[in-house]
């Protein structure tokens, strides 16, 4: 039921996303991008980059993502895959092993070359989604302490190489990973190869680096003119690691990047900006190039930050979904309590509804008087006159009376009120009467049908009538045995004169004993048979309320899930846009449904059309429930449209919602957009941390990917007038489900960065005792 909950929650939450989004459509990006994703250790950042873009872009399909891996990789529509050699098993030498392994093997050199060919062929036949086919932008990921990253130059510079005989401008920007939160394991090892990458990407990034390779050969084994790299390998290079600038580990760990990375390479490949407003300044990548460049040469890099704020529809989705169910399960409970008496009568068991099944179910009663023409032996009256009735019985009839009795009347009257009960269900009763009427329902059959009602008990009833027709039952037994010892001339009989035949006699004392003796066995059957039916209405009953039982407390563990998994959800949401939730939307689902009230009738949900109760919910249990009341949900209560706000206005009237209750003045707009510009600000904290008292060169920019006519928008960008030390714009999105802030931080170098500080002793050691991390062969590299 869990999963049907969630996917009722996610489904809405996209469908209302794209609602509220119509007309803006998903970003589009200007030119072809290509993905180089380097080392089995990216191979996360891949799946998960991919999906993002696939969500969010509209050119989407037209992205090709490389991995060059050496034991995995992942098999996609877009994604080309190369295989490294094997990496070597001895750890010291396994980063300068794999590069040495693959530039000594002329074979998969030819391999690597045939497929960069490959690549950017498919890149070009793409060409045609973007709106611009003169350049192509290579977006590099790779983890730091990742082996393979020791073949970094090569593989962008050769895949530069074949780019550039399709487009007329190439770039590559790099995007490093840096992970320094890990459980132990191989914790010193990993910051030391991460370490040796830094520093070698340090060199990439300088304005005087070199680089020359022979790597480009024909499937012939022609070597073309060796490739030649000057001055920075990448434009910009990316920091970003599970750590924000303030020392804080990021919730999500390095997966926090993927998204950050999509919108960096959205960034820096998106079409220029056509609506402006003032307090807002497009973005400009030569500009933040030329802004974080340092005078010395030295190489400055980059990182950045991402908060989002979006309406928490997914929570919300989950919260009414509660709150309805406790409005329903509410109203259920709320029906009214059966009198006994009334119970009583509705489901026939008052004592004349009981007399008629059992009189129904009795022979009709000639059936007794053909008892009379039974044979009787030769016995004279005036023998049977020293007899008391029981042995006058047996000495006329030896049995057979008994016999006939049995089997002409008691037998059929036991089937025939076996068809009966058949034919009565009480069980159906009950749900005819109570379960499927408005003003009793489901928890009233529960009540009285439980061993302890409240109001009406209908078990007690039933054991108060047992107890009675069994105390009646043994009286008519009794009574049977002193009719059976009274003697025959005690009995007020007429048999006739002196002059009376004895054959008269004895035939006048016949239909005086059967009547006495038959009526009396009658009136005990009539018991017996009222005491069948009580009992089974017993047995009928339990099982009913056993099943009522089941479902009274799947109901409610049912409301314990949806308050749990509703709770669960608005934790999940950013705590400052989760404040209120409950009692905000329990309010507006009281007023949606007090409304439809209103135009269909009270209770109207209860019809089986909706919800329904009572035997639709034994039909079909809560499973069948929980689909009827996501249907009810999604065409009933958030098709309103206090529940298609847009994200701002969603936020401040729940924002404001217990303010009457607290005695407090209601948040203004004024005063949400401040604090929730704040909680962005921290949130969006870039990823790296940097030791500021080292960090001379600091510039910064600020981007809000939002529509710009927003009043949220318009607030922060009028603020940000003022005179400040970033750069502040807004990438316009006309659309109402959200909002995200990207910061960009540059300026800073590697003796910066306190991942570099904090793990420069790990490299030192590790290379002191013999590991070697370093490149080693004939590249020219300075």
């Amino acid at each position: 039921m869990k999963d049907l909950m969630e996917r009722f929650a996610t489904e809405y939450a996209n469908d209302l996303e794209a609602q509220l989004d119509r007309g803006h459509g998903q970003r589009s990006i200007q030119n072809p991008v290509l993905f180089l994703f380097v080392g089995d250790k990216s191979s996360e950042a891949l799946r998960s980059v991919c999906g993002i873009n696939a969500q969010k872009w509209q050119n989407s399909q037209g992205v090709l993502y490389v991995h060059v891996y050496c034991e995995e990789t992942w098999e996609h529509a877009q994604v080309r895959s190369f295989r490294l050699p094997p990496q070597d098993d001895q750890r010291q030498t396994v980063r300068a092993g794999l590069y040495s392994r693959l530039l000594e093997d002329e074979s998969r050199i030819v391999e690597l070359n045939r497929f960069m060919k490959q690549v950017s062929i498919r890149v070009a036949e793409s060409s045609r989604l973007f709106a611009s086919c003169q350049q192509v932008n290579i977006a590099v990921v790779t983890r730091a302490d990742d082996p393979a990253n020791v073949l970094l130059p090569e593989l962008t510079l050769l895949l530069k190489s074949y780019l550039q005989e399709m487009f007329k401008n190439v770039s590559a920007d790099l995007y490093v990973l840096l992970q320094e939160k890990s459980g132990g394991d191989g914790f010193g090892f990993s910051s030391a190869l991460g370490v040796q990458f830094l520093e070698e990407v340090d060199q990439y990034q300088r304005s005087d680096y070199r680089f020359r390779a022979d790597l480009m050969v024909t499937e012939d084994g022609i070597r073309l003119p060796a490739l030649e790299e000057r001055g920075p390998l990448f434009s910009l290079a990316w920091l970003l690691g599970d750590k924000t600038e303030h020392g804080l580990f990021l919730n999500g760990g390095l997966a926090e990047n993927n998204e950050l990375i999509s919108n960096l390479v959205l960034l820096n490949n998106k079409d220029a900006e056509t609506m402006h407003s003032e307090g807002s300044e497009g973005y400009n990548k030569l500009q933040f190039l030329r802004s974080i460049a340092v005078d010395s040469g030295r190489a400055a890099f980059a990182s950045a930050g991402l908060s989002k704020v979006k309406r928490p529809t997914h929570a919300i989705a989950l919260t009414v979904l509660s709150a309805v169910f406790d409005r329903y399960w509410q109203r259920l409970q709320e029906g009214d309590c059966l009198p006994k008496t009334k119970a009583r009568e509705i489901l026939g068991l008052a004592a004349r509804d009981l007399a008629r099944i059992v009189s129904a179910a009795l022979p009709d009663e000639g059936t007794l008087a053909e008892m009379n023409g039974l044979m009787t032996s030769g016995v004279s009256y005036s023998e049977l006159c020293g007899m008391s009735l029981r042995e006058a019985e047996l000495a006329l009839y030896d049995g057979s009376s008994e016999s006939f009795f049995d089997r002409q009347f008691a037998q059929p009257a036991a089937l025939q009120l076996d068809s009966l009960i058949g034919s009565r269900s009480l069980a159906h009763l009950i749900a005819q009467e109570v379960l499927d009427n408005d003003r009793y329902g489901l928890y009233a059959a529960y009540q009285l049908t439980a061993e302890m009602g409240n109001g009406a008990n209908l078990l007690d009833e039933l054991r108060t009538g047992i107890r009675e027709t069994q105390k009646q039952l043994e009286q008519a037994r009794a009574e049977l045995e002193d009719i059976y010892r009274q003697r025959v001339d005690q009995q007020e009989v007429r048999v006739g004169g002196f002059f009376t035949r004895d054959r008269e006699r004895v035939r006048t004392f016949v239909r005086h004993l059967l009547a006495k003796v038959y009526g009396k066995k009658t009136e005990i059957l009539e018991r017996e048979l009222t005491l069948r039916l009580l009992l089974d209405c017993e047995r009928q009953t339990k099982e009913l309320h056993r099943r009522l039982y089941e479902q009274v407390e799947q109901l409610e563990d049912l409301q314990k899930q949806l308050r749990s998994i509703a709770r669960t959800s608005v934790r999940e949401a950013a705590d400052y846009l989760g404040q209120n939730m409950d009692v905000y939307y329990e309010g507006v689902v009281a007023d949606t449904i007090r409304s439809l009230e209103e135009q269909r009738g009270d209770g109207f949900y209860l019809d089986e059309r909706h919800l329904g109760a009572g035997s639709l919910l034994l039909r079909h249990g809560v499973s069948g429930l929980l689909e009827r009341l996501c249907a009810f949900c999604r065409n009933e209560i958030l098709t309103r449209s206090s529940f298609a706000l847009s994200f701002e206005a969603e936020l401040l009237a729940r924002a404001n919602v217990a303010a009457a209750y607290d005695n407090r003045t209601a948040l203004t707009a004024e005063d949400l957009f401040r604090d929730l510009s704040a909680v962005l600000e921290e949130r969006a904290a870039v990823h790296i941390e940097v030791f500021h008292f080292l960090q001379k060169h600091r510039y910064e920019e600020k981007y809000w990917f939002a529509d710009l006519h927003n009043d949220f928008v318009r607030y922060v960008l009028r603020e940000g007038e003022a005179p400040r030390t970033y750069k502040q714009g807004c990438i316009h999105e006309a659309r109402k489900s959200g909002i995200e802030k990207l910061n960009l931080m540059g300026g800073f170098g590697l003796e910066d960065l306190m991942y570099y500080r904090n793990n420069k002793k790990y490299h030192s050691s590790y290379r002191e005792n013999g590991y070697v991390f370093h490149r080693q062969g004939k590249v020219e590299l300075s």
